[in-house]
């Protein structure tokens, strides 16, 4: 996943991912796209982000690498954990360093 960077993702802003691991099966939906800023040069990714997803269930799904796919994307695997959660849902991130 190296040539992969935010712009990426940018425009699927809002989209619904379909997640799939083993047998569990949700929807995400990307709400946000975040640059962070890189700590040490090096050892990391040139320009490291943070996707934030909604999954609308309310039981938290097991953090790991989830098959994520939409229209007009491929399907790439992408390893989220659960943050939080709000009034529509669980908040989960993945972080690309």
């Amino acid at each position: 996943m190296q040539g992969v960077n935010h712009s990426h993702f940018e425009p699927f802003v809002n989209s619904v991912f379909t997640g799939m691991k083993a047998d569990i099966q949700a929807e995400f939906k990307l709400i946000q796209v975040s640059v962070r800023r890189r700590i040490n040069k090096g050892l990391f990714r040139e320009n490291p982000f943070t996707l934030v997803f909604r999954c609308a269930r309310k039981i938290i799904l097991p953090q790991g690498l989830y098959q994520m796919a939409t229209t007009n994307f491929d399907p790439m695997d992408i390893f989220v954990t659960a943050v939080g959660a709000d009034a529509e849902g669980i908040i989960y991130h993945a972080v690309f360093d």
